[in-house]
């Protein structure tokens, strides 16, 4: 859930390359030049525009997105940050400008949505960010260019959870979940729980010893509703894969649904944006697609290169100029990832 080290600088060399070794899926690492870019697309050919989508609860959600040049219908991808505070406008457009990943989906032809969603820091279990997000699901639907059978959505860690609780309660062609913070979905983290306490602490480190009965049943009913196919990506640094690995997957499979796991050796929290190691950002993107296209009615179509700057991949000013935005208007203990 804490940001740790979100996009670190580029720090290997070498690619991760994933066989079949258990149900869960191994990284395993082969030496290679850490050669990769990423595209950046200039406001020109594809504008961020700015949402104020009408909430559940009579409030405003902040959002931008940006399109593929031409009218479509194109598939979306809406992309959902993590940690339970809200974040700036200038940092949802800097994200959308320069986080790898989501310029890579811009770049592949999908329409790109980048929501914020107000805070669960007060109460971990509230309804106001999954409101909020079904919200904006709803609203992309209904966007005239965007075909409404190809929505996905990609979340990371607290909005990694919100992407598991929309896969049950909204249509989606499918989701990617990054490091999901499983403890909101299960319900582990409760109103006064602090992420720097030594409660929570301990329920990240032993989840399975405090999955009482009563948060088994309330995990296996939001389990029960996922009616659309789940990719999880995870690193095997930070212990939130716990959790994942113990709880969350094996309910999944029991309850007979389509999930598959990926694991990606050596990565720090955050890693599946694609801004910390390059060469592992672009394989959690070419995961991503090779899981979502399956699942699309309306296939993307790449935008044109003569429209794309290639930039080296790795920790970049603009990633750095995202995380200062992100900063601003909040306290210390706010900063997630």
């Amino acid at each position: 859930m804490r940001r740790h080290d979100i996009a670190p600088r580029d720090y290997m060399s070498w690619l991760v390359i994933f066989v079949s070794l258990t149900p869960l899926g191994l990284a395993v690492a082969a030496d290679e030049p850490a050669n990769t870019t990423y595209p950046q697309i200039s406001e020109t050919a594809c504008p961020v525009k700015v949402l104020s989508i009408p909430g559940r609860s009579g409030n405003e959600v902040t959002a931008v997105v940006r399109q593929p040049p031409g009218r479509g219908p194109f598939p979306a991808i809406i992309l959902l940050h993590g940690g339970l505070s809200p974040y700036p406008l200038q940092a949802l457009k800097q994200e959308s400008q320069m986080r790898p990943n989501y310029t890579r989906f811009l770049a592949a032809g999908f329409l790109i949505v980048v929501p914020t969603f107000r805070s669960r820091e007060e109460n971990p279990q509230t309804r106001d960010a999954l409101d909020d997000c079904l919200a904006v699901v709803d609203y992309v639907k209904k966007m005239p260019v965007v075909d409404s059978s190809s929505v996905a959505v990609l979340g990371g860690s607290g909005g990694g959870s919100l992407a598991l609780e929309l896969a049950g309660e909204t249509d989606l062609c499918a989701i990617v979940a990054g490091e999901p913070a499983s403890v909101l979905f299960t319900g582990l983290m409760v109103r006064g729980m602090s992420d720097r306490g030594p409660a929570f602490q301990e329920t990240m480190r032993n989840p399975k010893d405090h999955y009482t009965p009563e948060l088994q049943k309330f995990t296996r009913a939001k389990v029960a509703q996922i009616h659309c196919p789940v990719l999880i990506v995870h690193g095997n640094i930070h212990p939130l894969k716990i959790i994942n690995q113990e709880i969350i997957v094996p309910e999944m499979k029991a309850a007979g649904k389509s999930v598959e796991y990926i694991e990606y050796a050596g990565q720090q929290h955050g890693f599946w944006w694609g801004a910390a190691d390059g060469v592992v950002g672009q394989k959690v993107f070419d995961d991503a697609m090779r899981f979502l296209k399956p699942t699309l009615k309306t296939q993307p179509v790449a935008i044109d290169e003569s429209l794309i700057t290639r930039t080296p991949a790795g920790r970049e000013r603009g990633e750095q100029g995202a995380d200062k935005a992100r900063g601003q208007g909040r306290g210390k203990r706010n900063k997630k990832n």
